[in-house]
Formats: C-alpha cells, structure tokens, sequence
C-alpha cells in the first residue's frame, strides 16, 4: 500500500511540475511555421551549423539556427508562412532564424537576425495582438505589426530603419522609437535609438577627400548614416553623422566603384577615378 502511495505522489508531483511549466511558458514551439525561399538570385546560400548547401526555390526554413547568406550580386526573397509577407534579403547579407513559434491562443512570432547587410520587410497587418515579426541587429530591434520597411546593418552593428508604411518600433537599451512611415532613424551599439526624421532615401556620396599614396587611397567623405557604403564591394562603416576615413588598395586603373545603398533598398553607384 505504501509503494502504492508513493507511486501515486509521484505522479501527481511530475504533473504539476508539468503544468506550471506550461502555464510559465505559453508558447510552445510548433513545427508549422516556416520561411520559404523564392526567387534566388546568384550565390545564395542556406547554413546550419557546420553544414551548408546551395539554396534552390520552394526550400523552407523551419528551425532555430537556419542561416541564409548572400554574396556580392546576389538576393533572395523569404516568403514568411501562412501569407504573412516576406522578406527580400539584398547581396552581401546574412540572416538567421532566431525564433518560430506559435502560442497556445494562435499568436505567431517570428524573429530574425541580421549582424550584417540590408533587408525590407513587407508584412500584412497581423491579426493577433501578441504575435509580431521582429527583426534583431548587434544595436535593437525593429519590430512590426504590418507595415513596410527596411533596415541596413553595418559590419559594426549601426542599425538603419526606413518605413515607407505602417509603423515600426525600434528598441535598444530599454527605450523604443515609433519610426511612423515616411520616417527614418539610427540606432547604435550601445545606445538607445535616435529620434525620427524624416525620411530622406539620400543616396548621394560626398568625397572631400581622394588622395593616392603607396598603393594605397584614403577616400574622405560623407553619406547619410542610416545607409550603408561599399567601396569595391566591401562593406565600410560610417559614423553616426555619415563620415567615413577609409584607406583601401589602389587598383591599377585607378578606379573605384563606390555603391550606396538606403536601408529600403535604393541604391546608387559611384566611379571614383584616382587622380
């Protein structure tokens, strides 16, 4: 009768453990929800852990960890599941699937992270208010409830978002910025977001400076600090005001192709000729 007992005890503990570990965590994960991978473009690549692969059309993502990266010339676009919108990914950008769940109530989340490159988002409005799509950078995240935007990321973590509609939220460091549409904002390691202006889609480059010297040049200027600067297709960081003091190898024909890309996508390039 005691072993009977204690057996009973036992399994009345294990499922109260069991529900108050349900009722702490309400989302538990599901194997329904996805990104699917279309139109790729040139060299686009899926990675997980030590393995990686080629990406070909209709390939989904579905776990933690799923990273997609795409070279110099290259893009895709991740259709987020069940029609929620999608994600085009621009050259020279990695992503990484952060988390896929669904609440025990039908909330949906959906987080990504970019440490570097640029992405815009177009997601409907979502019809549970607990779900969201976030997108997590080295400086915050943007988070949305269905609107248009992007966000540019430099290789030192400097996040740029531009929202053509809706709303976003930017967060870091325990504050949040509303970027209304038509807004723009910068946000920095370490800092809380920066307020929001208007939003400028400036693709000019700005060179004070174009100086040779042993096979190398220092090329001096400005760009709007939301955007991103490659120089020879190698990603450069700008301060927060957009300055830039670079010194990169000297071509033999003493020209330099200069790209400059917004955080929604607009991008415009440059010819520098060395004097």
């Amino acid at each position: 009768m005691k072993a009977w007992w204690a057996g009973l005890m036992v399994v009345m503990v294990g499922l109260v453990i069991a529900f108050h570990a349900l009722a702490a965590d309400p989302l538990r994960v599901k194997s329904d929800q996805w990104l699917e991978v279309r139109r790729p473009t040139g060299q686009v690549i899926y990675s997980r852990g030590q393995t990686s692969q080629p990406v070909h059309n209709g390939m989904r993502l579905k776990s933690v960890g799923d990273t997609i990266t795409t070279k110099q010339a290259s893009s895709v676009v991740l259709g987020i599941d069940r029609g929620t919108g999608f994600v085009k990914v621009a050259e020279n950008t990695t992503i990484t699937v952060q988390k896929l769940e669904t609440g025990n109530k039908g909330q949906r989340i959906t987080e990504l992270q970019v440490l570097s490159g640029q992405v815009n988002l177009q997601v409907r409005p979502l019809t549970h208010n607990a779900s969201r799509v976030e997108i997590k950078t080295p400086a915050g995240v943007a988070g949305v409830r269905g609107t248009e935007f992007g966000v540019s990321v430099q290789n030192d973590g400097k996040m740029g978002v531009g929202t053509k509609k809706g709303a976003v939220a930017t967060s870091a460091q325990g504050q949040t910025v509303l970027v209304k549409a038509g807004f723009q904002n910068l946000t920095i390691p370490g800092q809380p977001p920066s307020a929001a202006v208007p939003l400028r889609e400036d693709t000019r480059l700005n060179v004070t400076q174009l100086l040779a010297r042993d096979r190398q040049v220092q090329i001096v200027g400005t760009v709007d600090p939301v955007n991103l600067l490659l120089i020879n297709q190698q990603p450069q960081n700008v301060n927060s005001n957009g300055r830039f003091d670079i010194t990169v190898p000297l071509p033999s024909n003493r020209k330099l192709e200069a790209t400059v890309l917004t955080p929604l996508g607009t991008k415009q390039l440059y010819q520098l000729v060395v004097p």
